[in-house]
C-alpha cells in the first residue's frame, strides 16, 4: 500500500496547504480525507490551516475533476516550485497548484527584478521510466543545489527543469535512490542504498 507516503495527498509550502487528487484511483478517498481532517483539526497546529484561506482542496477548489497530482511530483526549492508532469500528475493538476501557490510563496534568494515564473511545469520526461515521481529522480539540498542521478534520466530531468539556466548546481550521484533526499534543519536524510560514492558526494557538497 502507498498510504505511508503522506506527501502525495497534500502539498505544503510556506504555510499553505493543498489537498491533492492523487493520480492513482486507489489513493483517493479515505486516505486523502484523513490527512485533510488532521490538518484542520489537530490542536498542535493551533488552527493554522483554515479552509479557503491557508488550506485548499484540489478536488473542490480547482473546479476540475480531471485534475490530478501527487505530492511526490512537487519540488519546492525556496526559489522555484517545480511540478513534474508524470503518470500521476497532469497539466490540469499543475494549473490548480499554480493557482494556489503562485502568489502565496515567500521565495528565498530571489532578486526583486527576477521575472522567472514561480510554479514551473516540468515536461513529462520521467513518464514510463524507472522512476515514478519527479522527486524520485531529483531533490534539493538548498535553494541553489540539486541532487540528480548520473546518466540519461538525470540529464533529461535537469534539462527539462532548465536547472542551469535558473542558477542551480547539480550534484550528480551514481545511485538514483540516494537522490531521493529530505533536508530538515540542516540534516540530510537519504535512503540507505549502500552506494558509498553517492554518500561521499553528498557529504562533500
Amino acid at each position: 500500500p502507498d498510504c505511508p507516503f503522506v506527501e502525495d495527498v497534500v502539498v505544503v509550502a510556506d504555510g499553505v496547504a493543498c489537498i491533492t487528487n492523487p493520480g492513482h484511483a486507489s489513493r483517493r478517498g479515505r486516505e486523502v480525507d484523513t490527512v485533510k481532517t488532521a490538518l484542520l483539526n489537530d490542536d498542535r497546529l493551533e488552527g493554522h490551516f483554515v479552509e479557503g484561506e491557508t488550506l485548499f482542496d484540489m478536488r473542490r477548489d480547482g473546479d476540475d475533476p480531471m485534475a490530478t497530482a501527487d505530492g511526490g511530483d512537487v519540488l519546492y526549492t525556496g526559489r522555484h516550485f517545480f511540478v513534474g508532469l508524470s503518470d500521476r500528475t497532469n497539466e490540469r493538476g499543475w494549473e490548480v497548484l499554480r493557482s494556489v501557490f503562485g502568489s502565496r510563496l515567500r521565495r528565498e534568494d530571489v532578486d526583486d527584478d527576477d521575472d522567472d515564473e514561480v510554479v514551473v511545469a516540468v515536461p513529462p520526461v520521467i513518464r514510463g521510466k524507472s522512476v515514478l515521481h519527479l522527486k524520485s529522480a531529483v531533490t534539493h539540498l538548498d535553494p541553489h543545489t540539486l541532487l540528480a542521478p548520473e546518466g540519461p534520466i538525470g540529464d533529461e530531468v535537469l534539462t527539462a527543469m532548465k536547472a542551469e539556466e535558473r542558477g542551480y548546481v547539480a550534484i550528480r550521484l551514481k545511485d538514483v535512490l540516494t537522490c531521493n533526499a529530505v533536508v530538515v534543519n540542516g540534516h540530510v536524510m537519504v535512503q540507505d542504498s549502500g552506494c558509498e560514492v553517492s554518500k561521499e558526494r553528498i557529504v562533500g557538497a
